[in-house]
């Protein structure tokens, strides 16, 4: 199934549409950066028993990910234009993938980020204006420094769930300092307080089934986010 694509300044954004839910229980939006196949995500997850829609959007820049700079890791990350694209995704990609949607919508969205994308989902839902209150990061680049405390201390947002989760390989390859994802990935969970939250250790190295990881970790946030309402009513 092909979502409906459309591009906004040096962005395409892909949306995925279900019909499912109603006024009164509309199901939520999960934006997702970095999903390497999503139209095989969207598939899995429309036949799963929870309803949402599915964006991706691509053409996001490395830099675009990182929350500030680190020049003591070298040109490649002495430049960080976090905050600028929070800016963007918050007041104007999410209002125009919503706008395009011919359904109801959940007010919050779900953010979901690989890599430099789980990084920059979870510095996101920390931020004090975030619309993001659930979140998941899948082998997040925690290993970036000082990122613990960027992203949960002080609380600056109140989050409903955190969906974390790292390749069991992935601490015994590539330089040094990414060996520290699994640590990093751990004392993160270890710090989020007052929400539900798992941590998982998939098999393989970093970019081992990407689209499964992805699928488990929005079905998991998902089944939360439907108990959640459920319990509410």
């Amino acid at each position: 199934m092909i979502g409906h694509r459309c591009n906004f300044g040096p962005y395409e954004l892909t949306l995925y549409q279900c019909e499912a839910g109603n006024v009164e229980n509309p199901p939520p939006l999960t934006v997702g950066h970095y999903l390497e196949d999503p139209d095989t995500l969207w598939q899995q997850l429309n036949q799963g028993p929870y309803p949402c829609h599915l964006a991706t959007i691509t053409g996001v820049s490395e830099s675009e990910f990182l929350p500030y700079p680190c020049l003591e890791l070298g040109e490649r990350f002495s430049s960080a234009q976090g905050p600028e694209y929070y800016h963007k995704l918050t007041t104007s990609l999410i209002p125009t993938l919503k706008a395009l949607l011919t359904v109801p919508v959940a007010a919050a969205p779900i953010i979901a980020g690989y890599s430099l994308a789980g990084l920059f989902a979870l510095w996101a839902a920390a931020q004090a204006d975030s619309p993001f209150d659930r979140v998941i990061s899948c082998s997040g680049s925690l290993w970036y420094p000082r990122v613990l405390e960027a992203i949960t201390l002080p609380p600056k947002r109140s989050l409903r769930s955190v969906y974390l989760s790292v390749g069991a390989k992935e601490k015994n390859s590539g330089p040094k300092m990414f060996r520290e994802v699994e640590r990093c990935t751990r004392e993160a969970y270890e710090r989020y307080q007052d929400c539900a939250k798992t941590l998982v250790i998939n098999p393989g190295g970093h970019f081992h089934q990407v689209t499964e990881r992805f699928h488990q970790g929005i079905d998991w946030t998902l089944q939360e986010w439907y108990r959640t309402q459920e319990s509410s009513s």
